[in-house]
């Protein structure tokens, strides 16, 4: 029982409305985001995304590091507090060509419902992602690592991810992301409306839009 709370709580509050911060912003710029998606359900013989929504914003402390915060507006609809800062970090940065920009990110998903319960769960995340064309839209692919402690000890909860970016302009960004959470874990039993192939873990779309400030590339 204790591996379902953890799944639970990591897929209902870790990992849902997050795309991820994949394009380095540089020294003194800056972003702003939103995204809207989670978890595909299936009611009334339908098909589609979780309504989770997400604000957040990230600032380039230097070319190759990034500082980002996200709150879940979704969560203090329902009067529960879910933040997550975090930090992204480029060792291997290309504005074009086949060889991609790497992102190493850390974050730690900050919850609590203010009455009987508040933790703080770390997530680690890798992505490589390839800048298309002269507007240099992106193609990204990654692998999510989340933690969930419960009980004796530490739940690992991870999977992989693929998205997006379609630069409009020179500022906004539009984004799509799918990931597939926990695909070693059957959550079958803990939410049987979620899509999930063989009824492991569960696939998430995401749709979002980033806005840039300063001297993005």
């Amino acid at each position: 029982m204790r591996l379902y709370v953890a799944i639970a709580t990591l897929l209902a509050f870790g990992a849902c409305a997050s795309s991820h911060f994949v394009r380095p912003l540089g020294k003194g710029n800056a972003v702003a985001s939103a995204s809207l998606g989670g978890p595909m359900v299936q009611l009334g013989g339908a098909v589609f995304p979780t309504p989770i929504v997400e604000l957040g914003g990230g600032y380039g402390v230097r070319d190759d590091v990034d500082l980002f915060l996200r709150a879940n507006i979704t969560a203090a609809a329902f009067g529960d507090l879910h933040l997550e800062p975090g930090v992204a970090y480029h060792p291997l940065i290309r504005d074009r060509g086949p060889v991609p920009t790497v992102t190493v990110a850390g974050s730690l998903h900050f919850l609590t419902d203010f009455r009987t319960s508040a933790r703080a769960l770390p997530q680690l995340s890798a992505a490589t992602a390839w800048a298309l064309g002269r507007k240099r839209h992106l193609l990204y692919a990654g692998l999510d690592l989340a933690m969930s402690f419960e009980g004796r000890g530490w739940v690992p909860i991870f999977g992989p991810f693929v998205g997006g970016e379609l630069r409009v302009g020179r500022r906004v960004g539009l984004t799509l992301e799918a990931k597939y959470l926990a695909p070693n874990y059957d959550t079958g039993i803990l939410a049987p409306a979620w899509i999930a192939p063989g009824g492991y873990g569960y696939v998430s779309i995401l749709l979002g839009v980033n806005v840039y400030f300063g001297g993005v590339k």
